[in-house]
């Protein structure tokens, strides 16, 4: 026998329905289950056979199995794709001659992908074993739901009628001390109301199980601090009541304990915040006092420098080309002083506000860097407080550096605007891109920067980025920011 009639044979001789798709979805191959399951319930060759469009098929599905049957195609698809290594769906069998439940399986073809094998295995008796032992369960949960715990069985009015052998772990009491007493006289006096609701509850839905947390006194007259479900029992006597009660003592202590530390990391977070945003403001004043300080002192001395330069160009003695090296040299040392000085803060910002101050960066920008910025603003109001318009500024500087350094392209966009939640200034490139989640550690420390800066300020950034498409760098600050 040929290999390929071997593969065939053993392809037919499977039990669950199976076929192969290509990469498109399209049915290429199917086995004899697959067959003659499509020929005994009336199955459409158009519909099911070689040729057909599984993906197709599935979405035009209408009626009350279409849900299934997109969720099916979207899978499949998603396997397709190389999206996912599989998919699986349970479903109940769309045929009106055969009352059954399948399973779909959706894997891969190998090593190739380029397609995928789909089958369909019956699990009915699964299904079934399944609902069987869920009721099961259901009968017996309302009894004992753990075996740590302890369960109590009350009459109408409160009355003890059965208490489990584990209350004495529980409690400290043995079974008996507790049967025909009242179980309230043992519940704490701000709880007796919480459980009397819960019994209300119960009795009144009996296939609801409320649930409510309790204090109970042991035996010692210590108050124990339980959790428990309770549920109306369906046999036996009427009006009778189950409870299943933890004992969540140590678990509510260990919680208030991480409640408290939880509350004092808030709070020294929040501590941390208000000393960044100090740290950011301090900073940015001191880099303004720093620039008004550059231009006043070492201005004056150049402004002297070329008042001298001028007097030895009136001697009789001055050497022309000295005089010309030093007039140079005065030029340079002031263009210099005027960028370190517009780098430690640009006078714009305080003199014409955040909008005028990124036009001249971005431009500035263009020329030093040769990558074309495009920037526009929008209903800007004109007064924003001095720790917006720093932040906003010091991150579009962060995110164009950023564009410059890694995105490898000539253009960027830069959007600043007022809308109904803050002012918000959007940077962007259509350059190489990056995956944020495959960031290295300590790669990410522009980002870092950008991110407390606007916290600093109530503000938030956001980035979307992917490798090949580009970045976007979106900055939102709410507007009655005061810091």
């Amino acid at each position: 026998m040929r290999a390929e009639e071997l593969s065939q044979t053993a392809f037919d001789s499977l039990p669950d329905h199976v076929c192969v798709l290509d990469r498109s979805g399209t049915i290429i191959l199917t086995n004899r289950a697959w067959d003659r399951f499509a020929q005994l319930n009336g199955g459409d060759p158009r519909r099911c056979g070689h040729g057909v469009n599984y993906l197709d098929v599935s979405r035009a599905a209408q009626g009350e199995f279409s849900e299934g049957a997109a969720r099916a195609a979207e899978g499949i698809e998603e396997v397709l794709r190389g999206a996912a290594f599989s998919f699986t769906l349970d479903y109940a069998c769309p045929s009106t001659l055969v009352a059954a439940w399948f399973r779909l399986t959706a894997t891969p073809l190998h090593p190739s992908r380029d397609g995928a094998v789909i089958a369909h295995t019956n699990i009915t008796d699964q299904t079934r074993l399944g609902e069987r032992l869920h009721r099961i369960e259901e009968r017996y949960e309302a009894v004992m739901e753990n075996p740590g715990n302890a369960a109590t069985v009350l009459e109408m009015n409160g009355i003890i009628h059965y208490q489990s052998p584990a209350t004495e772990s529980a409690f400290g009491y043995r079974s008996e001390e507790l049967i025909h007493r009242n179980f309230l006289d043992f519940v704490h006096p701000d709880d007796a109301s919480a459980v009397r609701k819960l019994l209300d509850d119960c009795r009144r839905q009996p296939n609801v199980s409320p649930i409510c947390t309790y204090r109970f006194k042991d035996k010692n007259g210590a108050w124990r601090t339980m959790e428990c479900v309770a549920r109306k029992l369906l046999t036996g006597p009427p009006e009778r009541t189950v409870i299943n009660s933890r004992d969540v003592t140590a678990a509510k202590r260990v919680e208030l304990t991480l409640l408290s530390k939880q509350e004092s990391l808030i709070r020294r977070r929040d501590e941390l915040d208000l000393l960044v945003a100090r740290l950011l403001h301090e900073q940015e004043e001191e880099r303004r006092r720093t620039a008004a300080e550059l231009q006043k002192d070492v201005g004056q001395r150049l402004e002297r420098l070329s008042l001298l330069a001028a007097q030895l160009a009136n001697s009789p003695s001055a050497d022309a080309r000295q005089l010309s090296s030093l007039r140079e040299g005065i030029g340079r040392l002031s263009g210099t002083l005027q960028a370190l000085a517009h780098q430690l803060h640009p006078p714009m910002l305080d003199q014409l506000g955040l909008a005028v101050a990124l036009r001249e960066y971005c431009d500035e920008f263009t020329r030093r860097e040769g990558v074309q910025v495009t920037y526009t603003h929008r209903e800007i109001p004109g007064r924003l407080s001095s720790a917006v318009v720093a932040a906003l500024y010091r991150v579009a500087e962060e995110a164009l550096t950023n564009v410059a350094r890694h995105a490898n392209t000539n253009r960027a966009w830069v959007t600043l605007s007022q809308t109904a939640r803050g002012i918000r200034m959007v940077v962007r490139d259509a350059g190489a891109g990056f995956d944020p989640a495959g960031l290295a550690p300590g790669a990410g420390l522009g980002i870092l920067r950008m991110r407390e800066r606007l916290r600093a300020i109530d503000g938030t950034l956001t980035i979307h980025a992917a490798p090949g498409k580009g970045v976007q760098i979106v900055a939102l600050v709410p507007l009655n920011v005061s810091r």
